[in-house]
């Protein structure tokens, strides 16, 4: 606190204007230049639920919301810098500078001064004579002031990691806000995602890593903007999905138990998470290891055949190949294969096929400028047309569209 002071005095005595350092139930702990201090000249300033020491508290309270300099006006119109002073993760107090002139003295501070502390006409005079002394700043001019106020305090505290976590989270509430008045704006009632969350689920089954926590990033956005940004509920709904994808991974993938015990571990973390943009980095690492799991074990079967059939269209899925190519490199009958590979796998050959090929040309559309019709050869189809109509039936929107929106979501 030494060195808190020392800065305080600094600033103080270099810009001149007074500090005084409070604590966390707002009893004065210090003061630089206490002598030039409007407010210690009058006695509603200290009185315990006066208008004066209430507004400083709440003033107080939102500087530590901040993690940043609140500038403010006092009841009487003066304007005042706080900072919380924040040390291993715990409000300690507050350094409040002021009270000083933003712009000219008005004949309403005046008025304000003298009726807060209920003066007699013969302390007129000496309330005129504080308020002249005051020293004042042009409104542009505050902005520094206050950049200039919190340097000198940080530079007093370590570790400043505090801040720069609470900032963060402000600045994440306040982009969950903007979402919430979109929402208002376009008249739609909030509801939990249900499309978006089964598109989330259809992409980490598939093993597409990238895309599957693209499409998380969409889900958290929306789940966080319909909880209000609140914590424990947005955490809640987001462990149930993690629930889900560490069934489905323990159902289709065979996990051994180290493999379990890891999934365990980073859900763990996820339920620990302090904050919403720690809650959202460490629910898509959740994601993205169940779908680089599903991609390891897009066939965790027994069958040798199965096993070589999706290792074929894996590999080949560029080329122009068919049921009939697939079962003769495996040396059986199309209609044998066919028929096992939609018991072992749950889907047709010819739609696991377009799963692969849909899920690079979501790849190539989002990181290339590439025509559609190269993005369709490339990815394996020889048809433009059906290569949209498939595209749209697995992913809701069009190419083009799909296009748009991961653009959008880069420059954002």
């Amino acid at each position: 606190m030494e060195r808190i002071k020392e800065s305080a005095s600094s600033f103080a005595e270099v810009v001149k204007i007074p500090v005084t350092c409070y604590d966390a139930k707002g009893a004065v702990l210090w003061e630089c230049c206490a002598g030039e201090k409007l407010c210690n000249h009058f006695d509603a300033y200290g009185e315990p639920g006066s208008a004066c020491f209430n507004n400083l508290l709440s003033s107080a309270k939102m500087a530590a919301q901040l993690g940043g300099p609140y500038v403010f006006l006092c009841r009487a119109g003066l304007a005042n810098i706080a900072f919380s002073l924040i040390i291993n993760r715990k409000v300690a107090g507050c350094l409040i500078a002021g009270p000083f002139l933003m712009g000219e003295l008005k004949e309403s501070i005046f008025s304000n001064v003298v009726s807060l502390n209920r003066l007699g006409f013969d302390s007129y005079s000496k309330a005129v004579i504080l308020l002249n002394n005051l020293k004042a700043f042009e409104p542009k001019e505050v902005s520094g002031l206050a950049t200039l106020f919190e340097s000198c305090a940080l530079g007093a505290i370590t570790p400043n990691e505090d801040y720069l976590k609470i900032n963060k989270h402000y600045h994440e509430m306040q982009k969950i806000a903007e979402n919430l008045q979109r929402y208002k704006k376009a008249k739609k009632v909030a509801s939990y995602p249900h499309d978006i969350e089964a598109r989330l689920l259809q992409s980490v089954r598939s093993g597409d890593v990238h895309d599957s926590q693209e499409v998380f990033r969409v889900f958290f956005r929306e789940v966080s903007a319909i909880e209000s940004g609140d914590l424990t509920s947005t955490r809640t709904k987001i462990l149930n999905l993690c629930s889900v994808l560490l069934r489905l991974a323990a159902e289709k993938t065979g996990l051994s138990r180290e493999e379990t015990e890891r999934y365990y571990s980073q859900m763990d973390a996820v339920g620990e998470a302090e904050n919403i943009p720690e809650l959202s980095a460490q629910a898509s690492d959740f994601v993205g290891q169940a779908a680089r799991a599903f991609h390891r074990s897009a066939y965790s079967g027994s069958s040798q055949i199965i096993a070589r059939a999706v290792s074929y269209v894996q590999e080949s899925y560029k080329d122009r190949i068919s049921l009939k190519n697939i079962a003769g490199s495996l040396h059986t009958s199309p209609s044998y294969l066919s028929m096992l590979f939609k018991q072992e796998m749950g889907v047709t050959i010819t739609d696991y096929l377009n799963q692969i090929r849909i899920e690079k040309s979501r790849e190539l559309l989002s990181e290339s400028s590439m025509s559609l019709l190269d993005v369709s050869v490339q990815s394996g189809f020889e048809d433009q047309s059906y290569f949209s109509k498939v595209f749209k039936k697995m992913n809701g929107v069009t190419p083009k569209e799909y296009r748009k929106a991961s653009f959008g979501k880069c420059a954002d």
